[in-house]
């Protein structure tokens, strides 16, 4: 608030009505930086906000802020940016490098002017405290101190009490603590550092796998087909997901019929419906304790593919040294039974056939991007086509794209599709 007190004093009304002016559609939002873009030099100048950001139609279509700016120069691409005007350097450093550590980007104040510093407010001192009890109970998580940690967090949290992050490392101190989840066996000694999740856990009863997915912001979608557009941001909270398609074996422990084309307890169970899924996901959360499980969003399971190549790293194409099955046929999808005379490869997340083998149902209707999951698109009421993501045995590389999208009606039984499992923490 002092800043811009600051600059709508130094610039003056005319000053920030012409900013204003050539900011154009982007004042609606970006009021502030356009107030600091009018204590520059770069207002005379004629530089406007596309000159270094590009028109970026599809950020100013989408209310969300889910797409992002034609350009977004940050951290070491700002001080290039800045050459292409002032080719010349710094005109006191001469510098051409990391313009942002003595210039504000949108104003080229000097962060260092203390006239820029608010005034220092009632509430510092309680900050300061805070600050240092944040300290306190980092330098105990590094140590492994979960107790102390948490005791820590309290008290900033005391002082700040709708304060997210002390909220959220006191949060992973007590999964820390207690990382018992219901109807989870924790595998290992590998946890998030940000949750205090378990990264690997065993459904009990079952012995299906599954690995954390830590929250994120990811990009989701692709310029590289139009079904697939505009590539845009999505906030994914974490989740757990099953490293391999759910088998046979599985779901004969939980339903009398097994659809399955082709049958081998270890093969995937495949020529099911969204339907069937459902009911599949009825019975199993009636039977583990807690429940929860059900299909990935389509957002979930684009996330989950990051790091598999577009010809299925973990497919027939790449990863199996054997020959490729006849058609209509599929291989393993278990843990425990790896195809014979083949080596079955994860992608980077730990995660088999993601692409290929069998296609995998989501649990979102099929509709335009940007995604966004309080539109109606994950109902389990909604009218029209489920989505199917990872393409099956018999598709092109096409398919098997990570980000290509398809869709099948809820109650069709299709030959390659197939689920995997997703559950939240």
């Amino acid at each position: 608030m002092a800043l811009l007190i600051f600059l709508l004093f130094v610039t003056g009304a005319a000053g920030q009505q012409t900013a204003l002016q050539q900011a154009g559609v982007c004042s609606r939002c970006h009021v502030a930086q356009v107030l600091e873009w009018s204590a520059s030099r770069h207002t005379a100048a004629g530089v406007a906000c596309q000159n270094c950001h590009g028109a970026s139609a599809g950020h100013v279509a989408n209310e969300r802020n889910q797409v992002r700016p034609d350009t977004l120069p940050q951290g070491g691409a700002i001080g290039p940016f800045c050459s292409t005007c002032h080719k010349a350097g710094c005109p006191k450093t001469k510098r051409t490098a990391d313009c942002q550590t003595c210039h504000h980007v949108h104003a080229l104040s000097d962060p260092n002017d203390k006239r820029m510093r608010p005034a220092e407010s009632p509430e510092a001192a309680t900050y300061g405290e805070y600050r240092r009890q944040m300290e306190r109970g980092e330098s105990h998580v590094a140590r492994g101190e979960w107790r102390q940690a948490r005791g820590a967090f309290e008290a900033a949290l005391k002082l700040r009490p709708a304060d997210v992050r002390a909220g959220a490392r006191k949060r992973m101190t007590e999964r820390r603590l207690n990382p018992a989840i219901p109807g989870f066996a924790v595998v290992g000694n590998e946890f998030d550092p940000v949750s205090g999740l378990p990264m690997q856990v065993r459904v009990e009863g079952l012995g299906i796998e599954m690995r954390l997915m830590p929250g994120a912001d990811f990009d989701m979608g692709t310029e590289r087909f139009a079904n697939a557009q505009p590539v845009h941001t999505v906030r994914i909270e974490p989740y757990y997901i099953a490293t391999h398609e759910v088998s046979q074996q599985v779901w004969t422990e939980l339903v009398e019929e097994n659809p399955s084309l082709h049958k081998g307890p270890a093969l995937p169970v495949h020529n099911i419906s969204w339907n069937d899924a459902q009911e599949f996901l009825a019975r199993l959360n009636a039977r583990v304790k807690g429940g929860g499980f059900r299909l990935p969003t389509e957002a979930e399971w684009e996330l989950a593919a990051e790091g598999t190549t577009a010809d299925g790293e973990n497919s027939w194409h790449r990863g199996n040294t054997a020959a490729p099955p006849a058609a209509g046929k599929f291989h393993e999808s278990n843990a425990y039974s790896p195809q014979p005379g083949g080596t079955k490869r994860p992608n980077r997340r730990g995660l088999y056939d993601v692409t290929g083998n069998v296609a995998e149902w989501c649990s979102s209707l099929y509709a335009p991007y940007p995604y966004n999951a309080k539109d109606g698109r994950e109902s389990a009421q909604g009218a029209g086509l489920r989505t199917v993501r990872g393409g099956g045995y018999a598709d092109s590389l096409a398919d098997l794209d990570p980000a290509a999208r398809h869709s099948a009606r809820a109650g069709a039984r299709i030959p390659w599709n197939g689920m995997r499992l997703v559950r939240n923490p």
